[in-house]
């Protein structure tokens, strides 16, 4: 089965090593797709062997730049899904797709077992550092350093494509298509995971031409940080199935569905997690992909 993986990126050094490391070390880095987002930066990162797309027309403010990529990738999408490619999986430079260890799969045999028009989303888990979380040990797993994560519709993004589709503006659905969510697919979103990173993000992104409503975007963010220092964490096992049940329970759209919306969870934007033990190797140490 072959598999390409896509994405975009600008001025974001540290999330394009890590994406490029762990996607190229599944699937091979010759069938990973990198959309640079404008012409006026270029990656220190090692690109040997990546598919590099630099689109230069990308519009800067938000909701236009937003739009467009996701036109731009979804076209590219469709076309290799025509050429001879099984499957497209395609996330932000800061989410990282993962199947639950509990399926006894890794994440091409979880693929291989889709049908031919499956085009499902993964159960989104923005990872956030907690208070008791110390800085990172650069030999240790990322996943066994942070433990807590929100539970939302937020991530829970349409991630898997093996028929042609039209993403909308964010990637978070197709337009006129189903919501599909398995409890077995994981996305990992990786924005909040350290304070410390978090900040070196933001000031790299300053390097490059930027409009203000993109920092106001990830500077806004911080607050969420709050959202695991004020809760306790719930069990991950004991509430999954309610999740997906609220995030089928479908919005409609003139556009098509959107996931729905979890009511009673113990923060606003969902359900405050503990990660579980057997998840803890899905992701890296700093060490696997940062040079020394």
């Amino acid at each position: 089965m072959k598999v390409q993986v896509l994405t975009n990126v600008r001025t974001d050094e540290f999330f394009l090593a890590l994406w490029i490391h762990y996607y190229g070390g599944i699937f091979g880095r010759e069938n990973l797709h990198i959309m640079l987002d404008g012409d006026d930066w270029t990656p220190t990162v090692d690109l040997t062997d990546v598919n590099v797309h630099v689109v230069a027309n990308v519009p800067r403010e938000r909701v236009r730049r937003d739009r467009r990529t996701a036109r731009w990738q979804s076209g590219l999408a469709n076309n290799l899904l025509r050429d001879g490619t099984d499957v497209v999986l395609r996330t932000d430079i800061d989410e990282f797709v993962a199947v639950d260890p509990a399926t006894g799969m890794q994440l091409p045999e979880y693929l291989a077992t889709l049908g031919p028009e499956t085009r499902r989303a993964a159960i989104g888990l923005d990872v956030i550092q907690a208070p008791s979380e110390g800085p990172l040990a650069p030999d240790i797993p990322i996943l066994q350093q942070r433990r807590n994560a929100i539970l939302t519709r937020e991530f829970s993004k349409l991630v898997v494509a093996r028929a042609p589709l039209r993403w909308m503006s964010g990637f978070h659905r197709g337009k006129e298509v189903p919501v599909d969510l398995s409890t077995d697919l994981l996305l990992f979103h990786l924005a909040l995971f350290d304070r410390e990173t978090a900040a070196r993000r933001i000031a790299g992104r300053k390097k490059a031409a930027e409009d203000s409503s993109e920092g106001d975007h990830i500077a806004g963010r911080f607050t969420r940080f709050d959202e695991i220092s004020e809760s306790q964490p719930l069990d991950f096992d004991a509430r999954i199935s309610d999740a997906r049940e609220h995030l089928m329970k479908s919005l409609p759209s003139p556009t098509g569905p959107h996931v729905g919306r979890i009511p009673d969870g113990n923060v606003a934007r969902g359900y405050h997690i503990g990660i579980p033990d057997r998840m803890t190797g899905l992701l890296p140490s700093l060490d696997a992909f940062l040079p020394g």
